[in-house]
C-alpha cells in the first residue's frame, strides 16, 4: 500500500512540476551556436551528461572493455530517469567503428517517448538532433535510457565521450537569408528544402492578362498591365514534392514493401520535402547565420505514410555567392538494402510556370558563345515520355515567353543530362505563382545507385536573369 501511495504521489508531483515549469521552458537556456558537448570518462557504471558524471546500468549480457561498449546485440544504457530540465535538442560525442542505430528514450512530463537516430563511424564525432515534433513545441524533461545496435557489421565498438541536453529556441518555420542580390528561404516543415528565391535587383513583377499571370523583369511595362505582385518567389511550393530539393530512388525488391503513387508501384524514395500525403520530414539539425543556412533532415518515403520515415539523413548548406545561390548536398542511407542503379535527380528543381520556355546549350562547343537551344512548347513530362536533353555546359533554365525574358536556371558541375517538362502550361492564375499548381520542372539526371552506408555529396547552383546573363553567371563558376 505504501509503495502504491508513493507512486501516486510521484505522479502528482510530476504533473504539478510540469504544469508550472512548462511555460518557463519556452525561455531558451541555450542560444544558437552554444552547443558544446562536454566530455569525460565513459565506464560501464557512468557517463557524462551535461558535464556531470551520471550513473548508468548496462543491459544484461552487454560487454564492456577498455572504455568501450562491444555491440554484438542491442545494448541499453539505463539512467534511472535522469531529470535535467526541459530540452528539445541533444548532442552526443562518440567514437565508433561501424554505422549504428540508436534509440533515445525520454520523458515529456509524465509521458514516455522513444525515437531513433543514426551514427556514422569516426573518432570524436559529434552528432546533434532535435527531438520529434520540436516545431510543434514539444519539449522533454528527462531521459531514462539509450540503446544502440550495429548496422554495418556484426560487431561494433562504441565509446560515448559525452551527452548534452539543450533547450533551444523553437525556430520559425521559414528561415531566410539575403544579400543585395537575392533573398532565399527554406521551409522547415518540408525538410528544409529550398522554397523561396527572390531576385532583388531585376524588378521582377507579376501581371495578370485575361486571367493568366505572367512574370518578367519590368512585366508591367512589357505587358502594359497592372502589376499584381512585386515580390515574386521563383520557386514552386505548391506541395512538398515541388521545391528545389534532394530526392533519391532505390529498389522495390528484397524486404522493401513498396508504396503506390499515381497508381504505380513506387520504389524506395527518400524525399527531403516529405511524402505524397503532405506530411513533414523530420528536422534533425539547423544552424544559420547571416550568410548561410545549414539543415539536416530525416526524409520521408514519398509514396508511404509518415510512419515510414526513412533510415537516412539529408544535409544541405545554402549560401548566396555573388550572382548565384550555391547549395551543397549530402545524403547517407542506413537501410542496409541492396543498391539499384536508377535515374537520380541531383537536384529536383521546380520553378514557377510563367517561365515555360526551356533554354540549354545543345551543341558540341561549350562555353564558346555558341547558339543556345530553345524548347518553347514542353508539356507534362510523363505525357511527353520523360524527355531528356544534353547540355555540355552543365546548365539549363526556364524563361518567360520572349527571347529576352527573365528566368531562373540550375547548374551542376560535370552533369550533362536534363529531364524536363511543364505541368499545366499557360494556366497560372494565382498572383503568387509559387503556390499555384502549374509548374516547370528540371531534374539534373545521373544514372547511379545510392549505396547504403556510403555518403553521396554534390553541389548545385541557381541563378537568374536573361538566358545570356544566366550563361555568363554559370561560366564564372565553370572557369
Amino acid at each position: 500500500m505504501f509503495v502504491f501511495l508513493k507512486q501516486v504521489f510521484s505522479i502528482v508531483l510530476s504533473f504539478i512540476f510540469g504544469f508550472v515549469s512548462y511555460p518557463i521552458s519556452y525561455i531558451p537556456s541555450n542560444n544558437d551556436g552554444d552547443f558544446t558537448v562536454k566530455t569525460g570518462i565513459f565506464s560501464e557504471n557512468s557517463i557524462v551528461i551535461n558535464d556531470k558524471e551520471e550513473k548508468i546500468t548496462l543491459s544484461e549480457g552487454t560487454k564492456f572493455d577498455d572504455g568501450q561498449l562491444i555491440l554484438e546485440d542491442t545494448a541499453e544504457l539505463s539512467f534511472n530517469d535522469i531529470t535535467h530540465g526541459w530540452f528539445n535538442y541533444y548532442g552526443i560525442t562518440y567514437t565508433a567503428d561501424a554505422h549504428l542505430k540508436g534509440t533515445l528514450n525520454y520523458r515529456c512530463g509524465a509521458v514516455k517517448r522513444s525515437e531513433n537516430f543514426f551514427l556514422e563511424p569516426g573518432e570524436n564525432v559529434s552528432f546533434y538532433s532535435f527531438i520529434n515534433n520540436m516545431l510543434s513545441g514539444t519539449k522533454a524533461n528527462g531521459i531514462y535510457s539509450l540503446t544502440f545496435e550495429a548496422l554495418s557489421s556484426d560487431k561494433a565498438l562504441l565509446e560515448i565521450h559525452g551527452l548534452a541536453l539543450f533547450n533551444r529556441e523553437i525556430p520559425d518555420k521559414y528561415v531566410y537569408i539575403q544579400n543585395d542580390t537575392y533573398k532565399i528561404g527554406v521551409n522547415l516543415l518540408w525538410g528544409g528544402a529550398l522554397s523561396y528565391l527572390e531576385d532583388l535587383n531585376s524588378n521582377v513583377e507579376a501581371v495578370e492578362v485575361d486571367g493568366r499571370v505572367f512574370v518578367d523583369s519590368n512585366a508591367g511595362e512589357r505587358y502594359g498591365a497592372k502589376v499584381v505582385n512585386k515580390n515574386v518567389n521563383l520557386i514552386n511550393r505548391f506541395d512538398p514534392g515541388r521545391l528545389v530539393q534532394q530526392s533519391y530512388y532505390g529498389s522495390t525488391g528484397g524486404d522493401y514493401e513498396s508504396g503506390i503513387y499515381m497508381g504505380n508501384v513506387w520504389a524506395y524514395n527518400p524525399v527531403q520535402g516529405g511524402n505524397q500525403f503532405g506530411d513533414n520530414s523530420k528536422i534533425v539539425d539547423l544552424r544559420c547565420d547571416y550568410e548561410s543556412i545549414y539543415i539536416k533532415c530525416q526524409p520521408l518515403d514519398w509514396a508511404k505514410e509518415k510512419e515510414h520515415i526513412t533510415p537516412s539523413y539529408m544535409e544541405a548548406t545554402y549560401k548566396i555567392e555573388n550572382n548565384n545561390v550555391k547549395v551543397s548536398c549530402r545524403f547517407i542511407d542506413f537501410s542496409g538494402r541492396e543498391p539499384l542503379a536508377r535515374d537520380q535527380e541531383i537536384p529536383a528543381f521546380y520553378c514557377i510556370e510563367p517561365f515555360n520556355r526551356f533554354i540549354y546549350y545543345g551543341g558540341d562547343k561549350p562555353w564558346t558563345n555558341d547558339t543556345l537551344s530553345v524548347e518553347p512548347d514542353l508539356i507534362f513530362w510523363p505525357d511527353a515520355g520523360y524527355p531528356k536533353f544534353t547540355s555540355l555546359e552543365n546548365w539549363a533554365a526556364f524563361i518567360g515567353e520572349f527571347d529576352d525574358s527573365f528566368g531562373i536556371g540550375v547548374y551542376v558541375p560535370g552533369e550533362t543530362d536534363f529531364l524536363t517538362g511543364v505541368f499545366a502550361r499557360e494556366t497560372t492564375s494565382n498572383h503568387d505563382p509559387s503556390i499555384d499548381a502549374p509548374t516547370s520542372y528540371i531534374a539534373v539526371i545521373r544514372v547511379m545507385s545510392i549505396n547504403t552506408f556510403n555518403p553521396f555529396e554534390y553541389s548545385y547552383y541557381l541563378t537568374t536573369g536573361t538566358a545570356d546573363e544566366m550563361r555568363n553567371n554559370f561560366r564564372e563558376i565553370a572557369e
